[in-house]
């Protein structure tokens, strides 16, 4: 890499003095000496910074190598062992900041951020001056444009015809000044071309070693995030299912559709109770998305029990038992006041969280005040309507219209916005509806179902649709040509963790709660 250095310093060297030797005038020897600073502090903050990171890479690729022949029961502690990894101060600076986030990722249990979290183009760019360093060369083509006009005005200022002698000794200032003029145009486009194309090639240079660096990184030391996800997909489908093998006999928990005796039913509740009691019920955050450039508008929540046994629970398991004695309005409770915590715990982080969707199902309605408990909840934190969005699930309107009409008309008239969830397509129920907007539930729908009718349909009572359940690209494209502007759904965005979401929108800070 020295001998890089040393190469193109010499050649640099050797352009801008034959150029400054051969000007035509001082004024051309000026602008070539103007142009051979810039040049020259191109090439200390611009080139060398970059050949230096190629060598550091090159180097991490070697320090990769040799963490494997360490001995060590843990590969981070091979990994720390090998100082400096880098031999570049500033990428060993930036390894030592992953390094500590790989400590408290691996603490927490989270998947593990990947290099390029810490290590990329941007990180590099802004350490080697590149959005300054890429004007460079514009810089001295202006210059050879400066000395034209200098050249050109210099020559036409002398012109003079007052006499013979004058006039020829006017037209050979006039032609000096025209050639100090081509001649600091050219220089300027010679050495653009030139410093362009070397610092391309050492950008380029050092861009590939990084990406080596990172593949063998990869491979050897640290899996990528989207690898860590589905390994850890597949070790819990594994203990879910040797689990299931322990439990299925005396678990007290359904693990089918069959029907289940009382008793059954009755120690299901006691663990639902208890895993209430220990924290085991959360929430995932599912975004909904602006259908046009698939941008997060809001977020929708839902319930999740992480059972310290079978892992994480189907709410198709246990909903049917709490909802059958209503204690399910316990749980949604629960729910809303977890959502509220999060949403005042980012405002005060001084992020902008977006809309956090609260669904009410029938049961709320009939068991509780859903209205009161919401937005006590959001006066108790301190949200304002803004923050929050209401959905209630469309049974609730076939089977207590009335107390689904009045929860909606309190919901609107205090500033939230209002939705209607899990409709499968029959809008009669609707009509009388004020809510902002429908979500149309794909998985849902019946196999015979007219989606174009619907929207159609939707249309013509004024009813704006959006749509949950979307698992492919062929149903995004159907939905978007019948005019659908929102919507979610695995084929968008999968459900995920709080901090899953947290790193998603780049909120910095994220803590686990």
């Amino acid at each position: 890499m020295r001998k890089v250095i040393v190469f193109l310093s010499a050649f640099f060297a050797a352009v801008c003095v034959i150029l400054i030797v051969i000007s035509p005038d001082y004024l051309s020897m000026l602008i070539v000496g103007i142009m051979t600073v810039a040049i020259i502090l191109g090439f200390v903050f611009g080139i060398i910074p970059l050949l230096r990171y190629t060598r550091g890479f090159k180097k991490g690729q070697k320090s990769i190598e040799n963490a494997l022949n360490v001995n060590a029961d843990y590969i981070w502690t091979a990994v720390r062992k090998v100082t400096p990894f880098f031999e570049e101060k500033q990428l060993d600076e930036l390894f030592e900041v992953y390094l500590n986030d790989v400590v408290d990722q691996s603490d927490k249990g989270v998947v593990i951020s990947n290099i390029e979290d810490s290590i990329n183009e941007d990180t590099i760019a802004i350490r080697s001056w590149r959005s300054i360093i890429l004007q460079i060369a514009g810089i001295l083509t202006a210059l050879g444009l400066l000395g034209t006009f200098l050249g050109l005005v210099m020559g036409i200022s002398t012109v003079e015809f007052s006499s013979a002698e004058a006039t020829m000794d006017s037209i050979e200032m006039l032609l000096r000044g025209i050639g100090t003029a081509f001649y600091t145009s050219i220089v300027g486009v010679i050495l653009s071309i030139l410093f362009n194309i070397s610092y391309r090639l050492v950008w380029n240079t050092m861009l590939r070693e990084m990406g080596l660096f990172t593949e063998q990184f990869h491979t050897f030391i640290q899996p990528s995030a989207e690898e860590q996800i589905r390994a850890k997909q597949y070790l819990n489908t594994e203990k879910m299912i040797e689990a299931l093998n322990v439990l299925r006999a005396n678990s007290s928990i359904r693990l089918s559709n069959a029907p289940s005796d009382p008793a059954q039913e009755q120690r299901m509740m006691m663990d639902i109770l208890s895993g209430l009691n220990r924290g085991e019920f959360t929430f995932t955050l599912e975004p909904v998305c602006s259908l046009t450039d698939r941008s997060i508008i809001k977020v929708n929540t839902k319930l999740h029990w992480e059972h310290p046994v079978l892992g994480a629970v189907q709410p198709s398991v246990y909903l049917p038992i709490v909802e059958a004695d209503g204690f399910v309005a316990k749980l949604d409770q629960h729910l809303w006041e977890q959502v509220c915590i999060t949403q005042r715990e980012w405002i005060d982080r001084g992020l902008h969280p977006l809309p956090a969707i609260l669904s009410i199902r029938k049961t709320d309605l009939l068991a509780i005040d859903a209205y009161d408990t919401i937005h006590s909840l959001a006066q108790q934190y301190d949200l304002q309507p803004r923050y929050l969005e209401v959905e209630i699930d469309e049974s609730a309107y076939t089977i207590c219209h009335d107390e689904a009409m009045k929860a909606e008309q309190r919901f609107l008239q205090s500033g939230y916005k209002v939705s209607v969830g899990n409709c499968n397509g029959n809008l009669v129920g609707l009509v009388d509806t004020k809510a902002d907007e429908i979500s149309l539930d794909l998985s849902i729908l019946p196999a015979d179902s007219d989606i174009e009718n619907i929207f159609n349909q939707a249309a013509n009572i004024h009813l704006t649709l959006s749509c949950a359940g979307i698992t492919s690209a062929k149903e995004l494209a159907d939905i978007k040509r019948y005019g659908c502007l929102v919507g979610r759904g695995t084929h968008l965005y999968p459900e995920m963790t709080r901090l899953e979401y947290e790193k998603l929108m780049q909120y910095p800070g994220n803590t686990e709660t």
